[in-house]
Order: structure tokens, then C-alpha cells, then sequence
């Protein structure tokens, strides 16, 4: 079976739409090969939850998706 593909946005932090959504630095924009995927909600947690195309994520939450998946990320600058 092929690796899933999903592409991120990573705004960079001193993006406003960094600066308001506290440390979810990055989105995801489009999943090839999957639906969703499952990550902890905090780091050290049990707790899970499902992300999809439009949640943002924190670096830990990245990283986990990165783990399964072939990532691509787009840096986002301020203008």
C-alpha cells in the first residue's frame, strides 16, 4: 500500500494567524491516500482525537502524523 501524503501549512510565529491561535502552528490543507489521522491532544497524554483537512496541529501533533504519513510543509510568512 503507499505511504498516505498530507500537506501542511506551518505559519511561522510571527504570522497573526500564528500569534492568535496560540501553539497550533500548523494546518493541514490536503491528505492523499487517508481520511484522517489519530494524534494525542497533549504531549505524555492518552487522550486521542482524529485531525482531517483543516485542523491545525501542534509540532507534537505533527510529528506524530509525520510518523505515518509522507509530509510536505509550506511555510507561511507575514507579509
Amino acid at each position: 500500500m503507499k505511504e498516505p501524503i498530507v500537506y501542511f501549512k506551518r505559519y511561522i510565529s510571527s504570522h497573526p494567524s500564528a500569534m492568535l491561535s496560540g501553539d497550533k502552528y500548523f494546518e493541514i490543507t490536503k491528505i492523499e491516500g487517508a481520511v484522517f489521522f489519530e494524534v494525542t491532544k497533549e504531549e505524555n497524554s492518552k487522550n486521542t482525537s482524529y485531525v482531517s483537512v483543516g485542523d491545525r496541529l501542534t509540532m507534537d501533533q505533527a510529528y506524530q502524523v509525520s510518523i505515518d504519513a509522507h509530509v510536505i510543509v509550506e511555510p507561511v510568512y507575514p507579509n
